[in-house]
């Protein structure tokens, strides 16, 4: 009788003590969690882009999350340069910094924003002259865009771009000191004597690129050495 109550007053302590730690716990609801981190990606996002952004997150994989009284804090991490519409956003919580709790979440991220876009068929190595802006969804190729100080007349094409193509730093370079077919000046140079004459570039180039010229007077292919603009020296 007596070890039978013994049995029943250790029991009950284990119980009274149990009910004493869930009163003491603090209950994170799922829409909690599921707002703070809709509002850390769109923080994180907003560091890459000035674009309108929606999240979309999938029900997480707990309901509610006990956790002990103290500086509670749910942080959010996605790879922001490498975005995709759909991605595993990693969610970890902590109290006092110390992580109790880490699991995965399904998100879907939608983001808007004006980008240049061609306008008409743009040829390999043409100015980009016919573009235009406009807000596009974005999120896959967030990375690839080129920067806001980007200026279209500043650069030509590196491949052919059909009409409503989005503008990406990949297709595009940097407008060369010589375009390819343009008039050039060329300067035939020895120890002795510097002549110069009117030639068509063959390719382009920037200062100290070595290209091909074609002088029409002489009726020959050259390639020289771009140190000025329009300017192309040949060492003979």
């Amino acid at each position: 009788m007596v070890k039978k109550l013994a049995k029943i007053l250790i029991l009950s302590a284990i119980l009274l003590f149990n009910i004493n730690l869930r009163a003491g716990a603090v209950v994170l609801d799922s829409q909690f969690i599921t707002e703070k981190v809709r509002t850390d990606i769109i923080n994180s996002l907003k560091k890459v882009t000035n674009g309108r952004i929606e999240v979309t997150i999938a029900p997480l994989p707990y309901g509610n999350i006990n956790v002990p009284p103290g500086n509670i804090d749910v942080k959010t991490e996605i790879d922001v340069n490498n975005l995709r519409s759909s991605t595993i956003a990693r969610v970890s919580i902590y109290v006092d910094n110390t992580n109790l709790r880490n699991f995965g979440v399904k998100v879907d991220i939608k983001v808007y924003d004006k980008v240049w876009v061609a306008k008409d068929r743009i040829t390999k190595d043409s100015a980009l002259g016919s573009v235009q802006l406009e807000e596009k969804e974005v999120s896959a190729i967030l990375n690839k865009l080129p920067g806001k100080d980007f200026v279209p007349g500043k650069y030509i094409a590196r491949r052919n771009l059909e009409p409503g193509k989005i503008i990406e730093i990949s297709d595009v370079e940097g407008v060369p000191t010589i375009v390819r077919n343009s008039p050039v000046s060329v300067i035939f140079k020895s120890q002795k004597i510097a002549v110069t004459v009117p030639a068509t570039a063959m390719t382009g180039g920037k200062i100290g690129d070595f290209i091909k010229v074609r002088s029409d007077a002489y009726k020959k292919i050259y390639v020289g050495k771009i140190i000025g603009e329009n300017v192309v020296l040949v060492n003979i």
